[in-house]
């Protein structure tokens, strides 16, 4: 039975992580243990998600099975009209969805509960969007056996309490500066089937997987399908060392026995992708992202305003804040730390 005691205790434990200096992976992992100690489960994972393209960039915590975890991803990448897919639930009021809350009638008719969820033993679930900053940064699923009581509405609650908390938590972790000294990296490719199974990957692409937070198959599993279903699919990745990574997965037309491939190229991300993704994670604003990327092309600042239409006292002020939020001092380190992150 969850109190309000151990609520309080487990909000009091998360207020520490969130201010602490852990990485996303080691974030990821004690927020996960903290849930299941107030919230107990048998199943769960925990996934950043790029918020362009809710594909996942990076599975950083999990305690289901491969086959289970790829079943979940053919479902929302290639099952039209099922329920509870991450696009539909990024924008409900509330950061938590159960299972229990379906009707019967819908229930019975969805792929994902009855050709996956059910055949693997699971019951209840509930799916928590972690949510910052007008943009969804992570999600997690929590599960019990079937057969086990559903979640409650207190558990249910406590979690809905929670999500934003824990999603300033990851995007503070996402935005802090990688690594020094971190040698080059050389983009690589994977070539998937028409199943997207592994082919083939180069050397390249082999090391930088390595560097890939959780499992860096299940990562680039979810780009395949969704470049075998759209033609193409991206999703940007924080690697271990702290750098950014752009993996884009493309159709390849054309083969001899008309069977389609997937392609999945991992490199650098681009300084454009790299520089809108961190203003966000630094939670500036709309304006403040317009201000900030003009303060790096070059402009003067009177020029800068009168494009904008606002007065020069009020571009300061939202140079001021800018400079505040990312802690730097002028463009200089601005640009700087753009191209550390890269």
């Amino acid at each position: 039975m969850l109190t309000k005691t151990t609520a309080a205790g487990a909000r009091e434990a998360l207020g520490r992580l969130r201010r602490g200096s852990l990485e996303p992976y080691d974030y990821l992992n004690e927020v996960s243990a903290l849930v299941r100690r107030v919230v107990p489960h048998d199943v769960s994972g925990w996934m950043t998600l790029d918020p362009d393209t809710m594909l996942s960039s990076g599975t950083l915590e999990a305690q289901k099975s491969t086959e289970l975890d790829r079943a979940l991803w053919r479902n929302e990448l290639l099952q039209d009209g099922d329920v509870h897919k991450l696009a539909e639930l990024a924008r409900r009021p509330s950061p938590v969805t159960a299972l229990s809350q379906l009707d019967a009638a819908t229930a019975a008719d969805s792929p994902r509960v009855q050709q996956i969820l059910r055949p693997a033993g699971i019951g209840d679930g509930l799916r928590v969007m972690l949510r910052a900053g007008g943009a969804t940064w992570g999600h997690a699923g929590i599960h019990r056996e079937l057969g086990a009581r559903d979640f409650d509405p207190d558990e249910q609650a406590f979690l809905a309490a929670i999500a934003d908390d824990i999603a300033n938590g990851l995007r503070r972790s996402l935005s802090r500066s990688p690594q020094p000294g971190t040698a080059v990296l050389v983009p690589g490719v994977v070539a998937f089937d028409a199943q997207a199974q592994v082919i083939s990957a180069t050397a390249e692409a082999s090391r930088i997987m390595a560097l890939m937070p959780g499992d860096a198959n299940s990562t680039l599993y979810a780009v395949a399908i969704g470049a075998s279903r759209r033609d193409r699919a991206s999703a940007r990745v924080r690697l271990a060392d702290g750098r950014w990574l752009l993996l884009q997965g493309g159709r390849m037309h054309g083969a001899v026995n008309g069977s389609t491939h997937v392609t999945v190229s991992l490199m650098p991300a681009p300084r454009a992708d790299l520089t809108t993704l961190l203003l966000r994670l630094h939670a500036l604003s709309a304006r403040q992202r317009e201000v900030a990327e003009l303060l790096m092309s070059g402009p003067r600042t009177d020029e800068i305003a009168a494009q904008l239409h606002i007065s020069p006292h009020t571009l300061r002020d939202h140079v001021k804040a800018i400079f505040a939020k990312l802690g730097v001092q002028g463009r200089a380190e601005l640009m700087a730390m753009v191209s550390d992150h890269a």
